[in-house]
């Protein structure tokens, strides 16, 4: 019973916090400032936990773990042997810049980055070495998780002149968040694995214009403001397959452990995503004011409905070594904005993305139970992508950049005189570019914080009854 307790508990607590994270998810957005998040839905949060982050997601694509969710391919759950309950948060600061003021502005923002709960529910690997059992060696894992989409979150004036009236300043201003809630799958039979996500995006966005006459010859003008605030929901999904080939060592070797293998492996993965429709609700306020005059509401309308035909992505990537020594892999990954259509009109700020990645992570001795250096995980990697928004404030259109250097590690936490794992303390971090150099630049340097716990025997079933 006592058991039974812990594990209900377990759950219990879960899907609290799970619940929980969603609501606050609906009430939370990044704070700081980003100019670029006033473009399409916001600054991108992909799909990477804090371990291939950390390898900058060169292995997202083929990343596969006996403790760890990748949720960018949902095939790797079907390598998964131990629940696994993990939580992440992140910090960002930014160095923005501008080419043509030269004006230059520090932003701070932070949020969660998941929760995941995730766990096996066939164990092929003791069915395969059980000769008494006459089952078919599938494995099956699954899990749910809550995370980032994308995050709108900037406050930036422009100084222009209309129709002849100069020192007009328009300000714009926005805010919100949308989220995915996931529900994942994962088998793997041998080395075939194919999985898929299926999920709910949702969340707010808000978005504000305040246009303001500054000269003093037009002080009697009319200063406006138009407000939108927009929620939307929509059905997000997955499919993702990897194959893995085992090479075997020419010199025998005994693995400490029969439950992990030590070969070498070449796994190749590939998956594609997208979001169904978004159907969307809006209140628009449209008020004027000035200093002879209170502030004049001139239209104010609520449900407005609409629909946000949303993009396709596919990635894909190839990786060398073993989980439980050396692995090096790329990846690659292009989202097709250029689809993204808003009430069916075309973003011209949008067009494909394109994300390349390499990716390494290293244990020095996973067996080496005197030496806790031995077996940290060491990660690393680098990144170079055209990002999804093409700016033309000039007539001439530039596209934004975003590479990067990250560099993590993963600490086992272990009870002492055991050689189980309780779970990992994953540490990363990241210093980049986002922008181009003829508009905003923005140099920024990311903290990636997670934390999982795994358990064997959560969910074993009772010899005893």
């Amino acid at each position: 019973m006592h058991k039974h307790f812990n594990k209900s508990y377990i759950l219990g607590s879960f899907l609290l916090v799970l619940l929980f994270g969603a609501e606050w998810a609906q009430g939370q957005y990044a704070r700081g400032n980003s100019p670029y998040s006033r473009y399409g839905l916001g600054d991108l949060r992909g799909s990477l936990f804090t371990p291939n982050a950390s390898m900058s997601g060169g292995l997202s694509a083929t990343y596969r773990s006996y403790w760890d969710i990748n949720l960018a391919n949902p095939a790797s759950l079907g390598k998964l042997r131990f629940t696994s309950f993990q939580l992440g948060i992140d910090y960002q600061h930014s160095e923005l810049s501008e080419k043509n003021t030269g004006k230059t502005a520090q932003a701070d923002n932070g949020n969660l980055s998941y929760i995941s709960m995730a766990f096996p529910i066939t164990k092929s690997w003791e069915v395969m070495r059980d000769t008494l059992r006459r089952g078919v060696p599938v494995q099956w894992g699954m899990g749910f998780s809550l995370s980032p989409y994308s995050f709108v979150n900037y406050d930036v004036s422009v100084i222009r002149e209309v129709a002849g009236i100069e020192d007009i300043r328009f300000n714009y201003t926005g805010e919100g968040a949308k989220y995915r809630v996931n529900w994942s799958n994962g088998f793997t039979y041998k080395g075939i694995s194919a999985g898929a996500n299926l999920g709910l995006l949702f969340g707010k966005i808000s978005n504000s214009t305040y246009i303001d006459f500054q000269d003093s010859t037009h002080s009697t003008a009319f200063d406006e403001q138009f407000v939108v605030d927009e929620n939307g929901a929509g059905f997000i999904w997955d499919i993702g397959l990897q194959y893995e080939y085992v090479i075997k060592s020419k010199i025998a070797k005994t693995s400490p452990d029969p439950n992990y293998s030590i070969d070498n492996k070449i796994t190749i993965g590939a998956y594609a995503g997208g979001v169904s429709n978004i159907a969307t609700v809006s209140n628009q306020q449209y008020t004027r004011q000035s200093q002879y005059h209170g502030v004049d509401t001139i239209q104010n309308i609520n449900g407005v409905e609409g629909l946000l035909s949303m993009p396709i992505k596919i990635g894909g990537g190839i990786s060398y070594g073993r989980e439980m020594g050396f692995m090096i892999g790329f990846s690659y990954e292009s989202e097709l904005w250029s689809m993204f259509k808003r009430n069916d009109v075309v973003d011209e700020n949008l067009t494909d993305a394109h994300r390349f990645a390499i990716g390494m992570q290293i244990i020095p001795d996973f067996a080496d139970y005197s030496s806790y250096f031995n077996r940290i995980r060491y990660r690393a990697g680098i990144h170079y992508g055209l990002d999804s928004r093409s700016i033309s404030p000039d007539g001439q259109r530039y596209q934004l950049v975003d590479y990067g250097l990250s560099v993590g590690a993963g600490f086992p936490m272990r009870p002492p005189k055991s050689k189980s794992i309780l779970g990992f303390v994953n540490l990363g971090m990241q210093v980049g570019y986002l922008g181009h150099p003829e508009l905003i630049g923005d140099i920024y340097f990311r903290v990636n914080l997670g934390f999982s716990l795994n358990s064997s025997g959560w969910f074993n079933r009772s010899k005893f009854r």
